[in-house]
Order: C-alpha cells, then sequence, then structure tokens
C-alpha cells in the first residue's frame, strides 16, 4: 500500500487552523495577516509531514525569487583578521548558491533591527545569518516566514538551522594533539553569545585572549609563552605561530589555505567552503519541505586533519 500523501487538510488538522491559512502560509502569501508563530507552526508541520511542494511533477516556484540574502553580523569596530574570516565564508556562500541557481545579496550589518526593513524590502526566499546573537531570530520572523540559516552562531529555537563547527569535539582534539589539558585559546571577537559562553566555560579566563581593535597579544603571548595554546583563525594563527615552537599550537582553520600557516604547525580544518556546501544543500531541501530537523536543528560540523 503506497505511503499517503500529506495534502494542506492534514497540516490544517494538526495545527487547527483552517486550510485557507495553510495555503496563504505555504504559498508565503501577506495577503492575510498571520501571526509569526502560527506560519512557523504550519512550516514545522509541512515539514514533519514531508508535504510535497509539487505541481504535475515539477516544483512549484512560481512564488519563489531566486534571490537569498547573507547578513555578516558585525559589532561597530571589528579587527581585519574577523571581517576576513566571514568575509570568506560569504562569498564561500554565495558561490554555492548560485551553483543552485540562486542569486545573493551581501548585508554587512552593525545594527540588526534596523537592518530587517531592507532585507525583507527584496523578498528573499531564505536568509543565512553569520555571527548573530540568539535575541535576534523573531525580527526576521515576525511578519511572515523565511528559511533562516544561522551559520557560526548558536539559538535554542529548534525551527531554525545552526550550523557550526562542533566546538567541544574541536578543543578536545586539541587539547589531546597538544597532550595538555590546560591550554591557553585566542579566538576573534564573536557576536553569539552562547558559542562565546562555552569557550568561558572550558577555559580559564586568564587564558583565553579575545582578538579586539584594542587589545594587546603580544603582552598575552609574553605572558603566555611558556604554555601551550590553541588559535581560532588563520590570520590569527599567522599572528601568532612566530612565538611558538610547531608541538606548542595548535591552529583551527577556516579559510583552508595551507600555505599561509607554517607546514609544522599543527592544524585542524573546518573549511569554510565545505560549511557553504552543507548550508547551500540544507536550504534546498528547505524550500522543498524536503528537510528533516534533527538534534534541535542543529548540525555539528567534525574537524579535519587535512
Amino acid at each position: 500500500m503506497s505511503r499517503h500523501k500529506t495534502t494542506m487538510r492534514d497540516i490544517a488538522r494538526e495545527c487547527n487552523v483552517s486550510v485557507a491559512t495553510v495555503s496563504y502560509v505555504l504559498n508565503h502569501s501577506e495577503k492575510e495577516r498571520i501571526s509569526h508563530e502560527t506560519r512557523l507552526k504550519i512550516m514545522e508541520t509541512a515539514t514533519r509531514l514531508h508535504y510535497e511542494l509539487h505541481v504535475s511533477g515539477e516544483p512549484r516556484l512560481k512564488n519563489q525569487s531566486r534571490l537569498v540574502a547573507i547578513i555578516v553580523n558585525l559589532k561597530v569596530e571589528n579587527c581585519s583578521s574577523k571581517k576576513l574570516m566571514f568575509y570568506d565564508l560569504a562569498s564561500e556562500l554565495s558561490n554555492q548558491l548560485k551553483l543552485s541557481g540562486f542569486q545573493t545579496i551581501l548585508i554587512n550589518s552593525k545594527n540588526l533591527s534596523e537592518d530587517v526593513s531592507f532585507t525583507t524590502r527584496h523578498h528573499p526566499d531564505a536568509l543565512f545569518i553569520i555571527d548573530a546573537d540568539d535575541t535576534v531570530t523573531e525580527q526576521f520572523t515576525k511578519d511572515y516566514y523565511i528559511p533562516i540559516l544561522f551559520l557560526d552562531c548558536e539559538n535554542n529555537n529548534p525551527l531554525f538551522c545552526k550550523i557550526h563547527p562542533d566546538y567541544s569535539d574541536l578543543v578536545n582534539q586539541a587539547k589531546h594533539m597538544l597532550h595538555d589539558e590546560y591550554p591557553f585559546l585566542i579566538l576573534e571577537d564573536i557576536c553569539n553569545i552562547p558559542i562565546r559562553n562555552q569557550f568561558l566555560d572550558w577555559f580559564l579566563p586568564t587564558d583565553i585572549f579575545i582578538n579586539t581593535p584594542g587589545s594587546d597579544l603580544t603582552c598575552f603571548l609574553r605572558n603566555h609563552k611558556d604554555q601551550t595554546g590553541i588559535v581560532i583563525g588563520d590570520i590569527l594563527g599567522m599572528q601568532v605561530e612566530q612565538y611558538f615552537r610547531s608541538d606548542s599550537l595548535v591552529i583551527i582553520s577556516s579559510l583552508g589555505n595551507t600555505s599561509l600557516i607554517r607546514s609544522d604547525i599543527k592544524k585542524l580544518y573546518v573549511r569554510n567552503k565545505e560549511k557553504a556546501i552543507i548550508a547551500s544543500n540544507i536550504l534546498n531541501e528547505m524550500l522543498l519541505l524536503d528537510y528533516s530537523a534533527e538534534n534541535e536543528n542543529r548540525i555539528l560540523l567534525k574537524a579535519s586533519l587535512k
């Protein structure tokens, strides 16, 4: 016996709304005022029940703009090394989305709430947010629903996809490579508070250096010259490697350009290109409602040695 094909009526019954409401939401219509909670519930139910957005065997794309917005969230002041890391991710993501037939717009945001109206005015099919705090979700979904994928940031809303390195596994792997449970950590000044707090839990406060425009990296290195260390970021790694023996450092690389860092330095790779490929594939599944969210819609990326 063939599997029952999910209909809008099935979704309406699950959500306790009318079929018309389901139709408005699945077609991303703004003709009716529907709360963002209801829209999210309907989209989540449609995905869970594997509702197929097809007509006569072809994807129903007439209401899709094939436009995707990529927002790089920045602070008022940012180090060049941080901007390069995130702009490289945005570039890799744009390249992968173009292969899938999407056009992209890049938004450099220093105030997400002010940039919401600009973003939604272009009616993108989806939104990628790089390094945002977990308080911004409703700002982008209060009027209508679009798929949102958070890259290199964390939040507790299971309706939105989070893609970032498995930092717990990454840190443990680096410590094992260094044969040291108490190395120092150097990282960029990220905005996402949940990920930042993870690092604060894993390292002594005096052993953490956050790279900001006004910070003194040389002083920190001088005070930790006899320790081993973990450095997150290629450009930061280049700055630090000259002060330490090759067996005293592990550098976490996202650019994936092995020539940037000394060949004898230990490295772990979580490449932006691989992250972008995964994110692009997930978006395609989401737009066809063929995406099955697991683990609270969280995708943790493992590091590789080469």
